[in-house]
């Protein structure tokens, strides 16, 4: 099954728009974040494959809330909140507003060749990413934070980690041709649930008011292409390559793989890849189904109080029951709907079901709970498949990142393409599949 999450998130823009509502947060997003970082160089490592199966709890399989306390220890706890932090912040900035192309300011800043420089000016923590803005055409700069004990996510404006957040901000100096100029800022914070502690999960957006200016068309082009090229030069290691021009060069475009996904759910038969529970699986939402009249009607999370759905009406015939699924209203009342981020409100609900499959020539790698291994030949593609028949066998997690072959860092940067049981797809952006439910076939010209 596809599975989501829900928090109570709450927006604030720069025009001081506040607005509060449910939300749901796929898991895949958060996958794609933690991978992401893994081949940016988190300390982690591929720790999140396994630790997202112990984490999540078991339980609650509509609230995100994480097993237990989240750890035993609160040094643990507290780095599990930051790296999941993290996680959960290139979630809310990729698909609620559409930044990509997360660049670490690392200890002291980051300079892009012909373009924007951001320099630390300040002692003290600064900001943890320089993003683009597809949709706006501007660089923004990111701060995540992760809390399992603030109170104030909701009461107090701005919470305190939105506060310090502000300060990071100010800690750094951006400038173009010796101009200064003014990225948006935002920050994203979690304040996290868990058994244990209890209490709702909650999710922060917040935009500082800041005097930034979108880039005309042309000038727009070349910015971005310079944070992608940035990009993938930060990510280009994890799949064996020294840097962009190698990861761009059409030779090295050769040593592909090609991988094919069909749409629908995760069999019931097989754990969700990241564990957690089944979560709830969109491909029910207006479907009737076909079930035994002596099995239980189990509308799983189709029933929960927030989409208040009437008891759907059921039909016997023979021995079997119709039941048709109750279908889900455009969203429970919410002041989300109105916020002006989320006119096209796509996020507000689970992603339909896909209907088309996926088919993609991918630059890979794999990963596995012993770590990455780039797919460079045909003696990597082998190990693809030894361990896509252990996952399978075992239901051990393994994944498959990629980046499409025909990526294209002039064109304009877009949302999610396909996201289904398999995995997610971004064109012109990293992909990840969960390894048992593709498959997997070398390119032509894959070497030995």
């Amino acid at each position: 099954m596809t599975s989501y999450r829900w928090t109570r998130h709450k927006v604030v823009d720069a025009a001081g728009n506040r607005s509060v509502g449910d939300v749901p947060i796929s898991l895949w997003w958060l996958a794609r974040a933690a991978a992401e970082e893994t081949l940016q160089g988190s300390p982690m490592v591929s720790a999140w494959l396994t630790l997202f199966r112990s984490h999540l709890s078991s339980t609650e399989s509509h609230e995100l809330r994480w097993n237990g306390d989240l750890a035993e220890s609160a040094e643990l706890r507290r780095s599990y909140s930051g790296l999941y932090g993290r996680f959960m912040a290139r979630a809310l900035l990729t698909h609620h507003l559409g930044l990509s192309r997360f660049v670490s300011l690392k200890r002291n800043g980051i300079t892009l060749p012909g373009s924007i420089a951001v320099t630390r000016n300040a002692a003290g923590d600064i900001p943890d990413w320089l993003a683009w803005d597809s949709r706006n055409n501007r660089f923004v700069l990111c701060e995540a934070k992760g809390s399992l004990t603030a109170n104030d996510f909701l009461t107090r404006d701005p919470p305190r980690c939105v506060a310090e957040g502000k300060k990071q901000f100010s800690r750094v100096s951006s400038v173009i041709a010796g101009r200064v100029t003014h990225p948006a800022e935002w920050v994203a914070a979690s304040r996290w649930s868990t058994d244990q502690r209890g209490g709702p999960p909650i999710t922060l957006l917040w935009d500082p008011p800041v005097s930034d200016t979108p880039f005309e068309p042309e000038e727009a082009d070349r910015h971005r292409e310079a944070i992608t090229r940035a990009w993938l030069d930060s990510i280009a290691p994890g799949f064996g390559l020294a840097n962009a021009n190698k990861v761009l060069a059409a030779a090295e475009k050769d040593h592909t793989v090609v991988v094919r996904a069909k749409p629908g759910p995760v069999p019931e038969s097989r754990d969700w890849p990241l564990g957690g529970g089944p979560g709830v699986d969109e491909t029910d939402i207006t479907d009737g189904v076909i079930v035994s009249a002596d099995a239980p009607l189990d509308l799983g999370l189709q029933t929960i109080d927030a989409y208040r759905y009437v008891r759907p009406e059921t039909e016997v015939s023979g021995d079997s029951v119709f039941v048709e699924r109750p279908r889900l209203p455009d969203r429970p009342t919410t002041s989300l709907a109105n916020a002006p981020i989320y006119e096209g409100r796509e996020v507000l609900a689970p992603r339909p079901q896909e209907k088309s499959p996926f088919e993609g020539s991918l630059v890979a790698a794999l990963v596995t709970r012993f770590g990455i291994r780039p797919v460079r030949n045909k003696t990597d593609w082998l190990a693809v498949r030894e361990a896509q028949d252990r996952a399978r066998e075992l239901q051990e997690p393994a994944m498959l990142i990629g980046i499409p072959r025909e990526i294209n860092i002039g064109r304009r940067i877009e949302g999610v393409e396909w996201q289904d049981g398999a995995g997610i797809a971004m064109p012109d952006d990293m992909v990840l599949f969960d390894l048992r439910e593709v498959d997997v076939e070398p390119g032509v010209d894959l070497p030995d």
